[in-house]
C-alpha cells in the first residue's frame, strides 16, 4: 500500500510539473504573437483558445517520458534532477526556435540544424557576449525549473484539479481544431493565417465532409469572402513577394498562355505509344528532357510550377491568398482566364493561392469518374475556344488531367496495353509484385489523357490560334513503379528521378523545334514567362522566384522538393531528406544511404535564404 501511495505522489508530482511547463511555454510562445495579424476580436478570441491548448499539450507529449519515469523510479531526488534537466532543455529548446522565426519566419526543425551542422561556424557564427546571455538564459530556466520542482514536492493541488486541467487542455485543443475547420471551409484567412506561426500545430480541414453533409456549399463561400470582409485586400499578407516593384511594359506581342498538366506524367512516358498525340506535337517544338518538378506529390508540384518558389511558402501564400506573379500580370494585360481542373482545386486549396485571384472559378468538375471529369474539361475548353473567347484579348488557360492518377481507363476506351489489370488493388502491390501489370494500366491512362489533348491541340491549330499562344504541356509529378527495387509505389514517398522527372514540351511562337539536354525545373517557369512574354524583362527573376528561366542553361548545384510533408534538400549526389517525424535521412540519387558526407556553407547558407527571404 505504501509503494503505490509513493507512485501515485510521484505521478501525481510529474503531472503537475508537466502542467506548469505548458504555463512556462505559454509564455515563451507569446513571442509568437508579433508575427501574428490579429484584426478583430473573433481572431484574438480564436487564438486565445489555440495558445494555451497548443502549448499545454506540446508539454505533455514532450513531457510523457518524464511521467513514465515517475511510474517506474523510485527515488525522489533523481527524478527530480532528471525533472528539472529535461524540462530545462525543453523550455530552451522552444525559446531557441521563437529567436529562429524571428529572424527566418519558419520554425526550428531537424533540415535546419541538418544544415547548420554540416555546414558549420559559417552557418551560424555568434559572438561572446551571445553565448554569455545564452548560457544566462539558460541558467535562468534552470533556477526557475528547481522552484517550481520543489514547491510542487511541498504542495500540490488536488487530484480533481489534475482531471480538470486535462478536460480544459483537451476542450481547448477540440475547439481551436473545430474552429479552424470552419474557417478553412468559409475561408476565413483570418483564422488560417494565424496557424502556421504555432510550433507543431496542424489545424483540422474537413472542407470535403462539410460539404458533402451540406453545412457548407463551397463555391458560394468562395464567391461571397470579399462580401463577408474575410480576403486580405489587395492580398497583403505576411510576405515580401516580390520582393523589389516589378519592373515591366507593355510586351510586343500578347500571346495567348495554355499549360496543361497531366497528374503523374513522368519523362520516360514521352513515347509514340503511350502519348502519341503529345509526341508528335513535342518533334516541333522545345522538349525538355531533363526537366525536374520540385515536388513528388499534385500540392508541391502545382505551386511550384506556378509560383517558382519552394512549397515552403504554401501556408503563407494559401493564408495570404497571393496569387502568383504570373498569374497577376496576366490580369493586369487584359487576359481572359479558364482554369478547368478535373482534380478538385479545394483540396488541396488552389483556389486560395494559385487561383485566388481569378472570379467565378470553378472548385469542382461534374462527373462520378476521372475519366469523366477529363472529358468535361475538354468540352468545356473547346466551348470556350468556340463560343467565350474574345478575339480582340489574349487568354490563359489551364487544363489538369486526372485519369492517370486513377490508374483506370472507362471500360469501353479500345486503348488497354495488355496485360491489364482489370481491379486494381494498390494493397497488392509489393517487393515481388510484377510492375508491368499496373504500368500497362497506367500507359492506357496516359493514352487517354493524350488523346484529350490531342482534340485541344487540333482545336488550336484548327481555329489558327497556335501561332498567337504559348502551349506547356507538363506532369504534376512523376509515378514510380518499384523502379529502384526498393519497393516504392506511385509518388510522394522519396525524392528520386522517378517521382520527381516529368515531360516538359513547349510550343513558343517564333522558337524553333530543339531538344534541350540541361536540366531544367518548376523553379524556372515563372521566369520564363515574366522575362520572355510578359514585358518584365527588366525584373531580377530573384525579386519574385527561385530559378532563372527555361531557355538558359545555369548551374544547379542545389535545389529543393516538397512532399506532403517531407521535403528534400538535393545536390548532384545526394539528397538531404527531412521527414515529418522529424528525422533526416541523407541518401544518394539512387537512394542507397549516405554515412558520411560533406554540405558546402556556401549551399546551406543559400538555401536557409532561400526559404525565407520572401517572409516579412
Amino acid at each position: 500500500m505504501r509503494r503505490h501511495t509513493l507512485s501515485a505522489q510521484r505521478t501525481a508530482w510529474a503531472s503537475w510539473f508537466i502542467f506548469a511547463n505548458g504555463v512556462i511555454a505559454l509564455l515563451i510562445g507569446l513571442r509568437y504573437l508579433p508575427w501574428m495579424h490579429i484584426p478583430d476580436t473573433s481572431t484574438a478570441a480564436y487564438v486565445g483558445l489555440l495558445l494555451p491548448g497548443q502549448f499545454a499539450l506540446l508539454a505533455w507529449l514532450s513531457g510523457l517520458p518524464l511521467l513514465a519515469l515517475a511510474l517506474i523510479l523510485p527515488a525522489k531526488r533523481a527524478l527530480t534532477v532528471f525533472a528539472i534537466i529535461y524540462a530545462s532543455a525543453g523550455i530552451a529548446l522552444l525559446a531557441t526556435d521563437t529567436a529562429v522565426y524571428s529572424l527566418y519566419r519558419f520554425h526550428l526543425s531537424s533540415f535546419v540544424l541538418e544544415l547548420a551542422l554540416r555546414g558549420g561556424s559559417e552557418i551560424f557564427a555568434f559572438s561572446w557576449q551571445f553565448w554569455a546571455s545564452t548560457l544566462g538564459i539558460v541558467f535562468g530556466i534552470v533556477i526557475i525549473e528547481t522552484i517550481i520542482a520543489v514547491l510542487l514536492w511541498r504542495r500540490r493541488p488536488r487530484g480533481l484539479w489534475l482531471a480538470a486541467s486535462f478536460a480544459i487542455m483537451i476542450g481547448l485543443q477540440v475547439g481551436a481544431h473545430a474552429w479552424h475547420a470552419w474557417a478553412d471551409a468559409n475561408y476565413d484567412s483570418r483564422v488560417t493565417g494565424i496557424t502556421r506561426h504555432v510550433p507543431l500545430y496542424y489545424g483540422a480541414t474537413a472542407k470535403r465532409f462539410m460539404n458533402k453533409h451540406g453545412w457548407v456549399d463551397q463555391q458560394k463561400a468562395r464567391d461571397n469572402q470579399s462580401a463577408q470582409g474575410l480576403a486580405p485586400s489587395n492580398h497583403t499578407g505576411p510576405l515580401n513577394y516580390p520582393t523589389q516593384p516589378l519592373q515591366c511594359s507593355e510586351p510586343a506581342r500578347k500571346l495567348n498562355v495554355l499549360m496543361i498538366v497531366i497528374d503523374g506524367a513522368r519523362w520516360d512516358m514521352l513515347d509514340p505509344r503511350w502519348m502519341p498525340n503529345i509526341y508528335e506535337f513535342a518533334q516541333n517544338n522545345l522538349t525538355f528532357e531533363q526537366h525536374y518538378s520540385n515536388g513528388n506529390a499534385t500540392k508541391p508540384g502545382i505551386f511550384t510550377l506556378f509560383y517558382s518558389l519552394p512549397a515552403s511558402y504554401w501556408d503563407a501564400f494559401t493564408a495570404s491568398k497571393k496569387p502568383p506573379v504570373t498569374i497577376s500580370r496576366m490580369q493586369e494585360l487584359g487576359y481572359q482566364t479558364k482554369v478547368l481542373g478535373s482534380a478538385t482545386l479545394v483540396s488541396p486549396a488552389f483556389d486560395q493561392n494559385v487561383f485566388s485571384s481569378i472570379k467565378n472559378l470553378r472548385l469542382k468538375t461534374p462527373g462520378n469518374h476521372p475519366w469523366d471529369r477529363d472529358r468535361r474539361i475538354t468540352e468545356d475548353w473547346l466551348e470556350f475556344t468556340e463560343h467565350e473567347l474574345d478575339p480582340a484579348n489574349p487568354f490563359f488557360g489551364f487544363l489538369f488531367y486526372d485519369t492517370p492518377h486513377n490508374h483506370m481507363v472507362p471500360d469501353d476506351y479500345p486503348v488497354k496495353f495488355q496485360p491489364y489489370w482489370e481491379s486494381v488493388n494498390k494493397l497488392q502491390l509489393d517487393a515481388d509484385f510484377d510492375p508491368e501489370l499496373i504500368k500497362n494500366n497506367y500507359k492506357s491512362t496516359l493514352h487517354f489523357a493524350d488523346n484529350l489533348i490531342g482534340s485541344v491541340l487540333d482545336d488550336l491549330m484548327g481555329r489558327d490560334l497556335l501561332d498567337h499562344t504559348v502551349v506547356m504541356i507538363t506532369g504534376d509529378h512523376g509515378q514510380e513503379f518499384n523502379d529502384y527495387g526498393k519497393n516504392y509505389w506511385g509518388h510522394g514517398s522519396n525524392f528520386g528521378d522517378y517521382q520527381l522527372r516529368v515531360p516538359m514540351v513547349v510550343h513558343w511562337p517564333g522558337k524553333p523545334a530543339q531538344r534541350i539536354d540541361y536540366r531544367t525545373e518548376n523553379f524556372d517557369i515563372a521566369p520564363t514567362l515574366m522575362g520572355d512574354l510578359l514585358g518584365c524583362q527588366s525584373s531580377d527573376p530573384s525579386h519574385y522566384a527561385t530559378g532563372n528561366g527555361l531557355l538558359e542553361p545555369q548551374e544547379r548545384p542545389w535545389s529543393i522538393a516538397h512532399s506532403y510533408m517531407d521535403y528534400a534538400l538535393l545536390t548532384k549526389e545526394l539528397a538531404v531528406v527531412t521527414h515529418a517525424s522529424g528525422n533526416v535521412d541523407v541518401v544518394s540519387r539512387s537512394l542507397e544511404p549516405v554515412r558520411n558526407y560533406e554540405l558546402k556553407p556556401s549551399i546551406a547558407i543559400r538555401v536557409l535564404e532561400e526559404i525565407s527571404r520572401f517572409y516579412e
